[in-house]
């Protein structure tokens, strides 16, 4: 079973698995296509998250994200910030070492292989959606004619819905990793490309910083909800505040709730807790200090604010007239399981739509944003020699419950953690499916990419009449319902998972974002 962002990945995943290969394998296949089919989202110049979970129920997290320049601790950026886009927003790419890292230690199949059929498909071409089309506007007027992003991906390309889209350029990158593996891209000649494309704009990305980058394996972090052991992504990761929320939530006896108004706000106040110590902690790398925030005197501290929040009903605000939100996916997941019993789930971004909007011309790559607005001066951590790696919203998450494990994932920036809270509390405190979890409406508290808008409240159209007026009530600032009827808002989950009694695969994808579910039925031959 395969859930994947789009549909392109999901048949590629499916096909590996269909001919023998196993569910690592298959997420590789499926994650190079969503390079290509997904590019302003995802691709070569980005980071990526894995969860892994074995026959035996053990899960393992693989961390994908890249360091910052180290030049960067002595440089001098005007503002104190880094820009939103543009060269010196750009981290080293680890999506492409995290390949080989999973290829490494789960994978069945050579890389090479896995990758082909993203080439085939640059090379080819596809259809392009809305969503693609949409992006490729917004950026292409935002950098102006004259700039490469236009002559790397527009000219010779249609750019309505419906129009072919070829990356011969990005065939031919694809296919060079394929021959040189991973190395290709870190020291060899696509790494010279890189750092020389960045330094000739002002960034700071060097050959060093290429050439050390490494990922691997790292314990997740598990707690008990519930019946459930729920484990996710460490830092640099944001896993943890989706655990301190289910946490905090089922410490306020929020499990035995039935009134929708009552459960929503009690959800929301639990995220503004675990949201106010992401912000307030400065360390939140360092395992010592996440494991404070879920430990017993947090908790119980924000147990006893929450409560008197809930006893003390504000007056309302009123209705908001938020801002339409910008468009865009911002991220892309996949999830899988096998018939052996290996799961994954895989999580890729850019982080911003097409990320730095810097291209390495000739490559089809375009390279990430992810030090997008971070603090210029990016020192190694508490004087340690190790590179800076900055805070993602990427997060995968692995349920074992009642005899069954799942893995799942979605994108949403910041919502990531809000999705996933409300999709696994439906599934485990509900009983509900994962398709059903899934399509349920949902709320998201701070909308990405609006100022100002931390507290400001979402609900997807599908609640009870009514909800709104009650939660601001409450006190909730609620956005207008143009706002909330924006689907690009609410994420796109993909979850895949194994009945360990049956040995049955299963799986949900996501209807807001053209996700789709490919199930693989193979004769296991003698």
């Amino acid at each position: 079973m395969i859930s994947a962002g789009c549909r392109e990945a999901a048949e590629a995943g499916a096909a590996v698995l269909a001919s023998g290969g196993n569910a690592a394998d298959a997420a590789i296949a499926a994650s190079a296509v969503q390079c290509v089919r997904e590019l302003p989202w995802c691709g070569l110049g980005g980071d990526a998250f894995a969860l892994v979970s074995g026959p035996d129920g053990g899960p393992e997290a693989l961390n994908g994200a890249g360091a910052a320049p180290r030049a960067l601790a002595t440089a001098s950026v005007p503002g104190g910030r880094l820009p939103r886009f543009g060269p010196l927003s750009i981290s080293v790419p680890g999506l492409v070492d995290a390949w080989r890292r999973l290829s490494e230690r789960h994978g069945s199949r050579p890389l090479a292989g896995l990758i082909e059929p993203a080439a085939e498909l640059a090379d080819e071409g596809f259809a392009l959606d809305d969503a693609f089309a949409r992006a490729l506007d917004r950026v292409r007027v935002a950098v102006g004619p004259g700039d490469p992003f236009v002559a790397e991906f527009c000219e010779g390309n249609g750019s309505a819905a419906g129009d072919r889209f070829r990356l011969p350029a990005l065939a031919r990158t694809l296919r060079k990793i394929s021959a040189g593996g991973p190395s290709a891209f870190y020291t060899g000649s696509l790494a010279s490309d890189l750092v020389s494309t960045v330094d000739r704009l002002g960034g700071l990305l060097s050959a060093g910083d290429m050439a050390a980058h490494s990922c691997d394996f790292e314990p997740p972090i598990t707690v008990r909800y519930g019946s459930a052991d729920v484990s996710v992504t460490p830092p640099v990761s944001m896993g943890w505040v989706l655990l301190q929320q289910l946490l905090l939530y089922e410490r306020l006896d929020g499990r035995s709730i039935d009134d929708e108004a009552d459960r929503i706000d009690l959800m929301v106040r639990c995220k503004h807790a675990a949201f106010s110590d992401l912000a307030g902690m400065p360390r939140w790398q360092e395992a010592s200090d996440v494991a404070a925030v879920l430990g017993e005197d947090s908790l119980d501290r924000w147990c006893s604010i929450i409560d008197g929040q809930r006893r003390s009903v504000l007056a309302p605000a009123g209705p908001a007239t938020a801002p339409a939100a910008a468009g865009g996916n911002d991220t892309t997941c996949l999830s899988v399981a096998d018939g052996r019993g290996l799961m994954v789930t895989f999580i890729h971004s850019l982080f911003n739509e097409f990320g730095s909007r810097v291209v390495v011309p000739g490559t089809g790559i375009v390279l990430n944003d992810r030090l997008a607005k971070q603090p210029a001066h990016l020192r190694p951590d508490g004087g340690r020699d190790r590179p800076h790696r900055p805070l993602h919203t990427l997060v995968g998450y692995h349920v074992a419950h009642r005899g069954r494990r799942m893995v799942g994932a979605t994108p949403g920036g910041r919502g990531q953690v809000q999705t996933n809270f409300q999709v696994l509390r439906a599934m485990i405190d509900d009983g509900a499916g994962p398709q059903a979890a899934v399509a349920g409406p949902r709320w998201l508290s701070g909308a990405p990419r609006l100022p100002g808008a931390e507290d400001l409240l979402f609900l997807e159209p599908g609640f009870p009449a009514g909800l709104g007026s009650e939660l601001a009530r409450r006190g909730h600032t609620m956005a207008a319902d143009g706002a909330a009827s924006d689907s690009d808002l609410f994420g796109s989950c993909t979850v895949a998972g194994v009945n360990c009694r049956t040995g049955r695969a299963f799986g949900a994808a996501d209807h807001r974002r053209g996700a789709a579910l490919v199930t693989v039925t193979r004769e296991e031959t003698p």
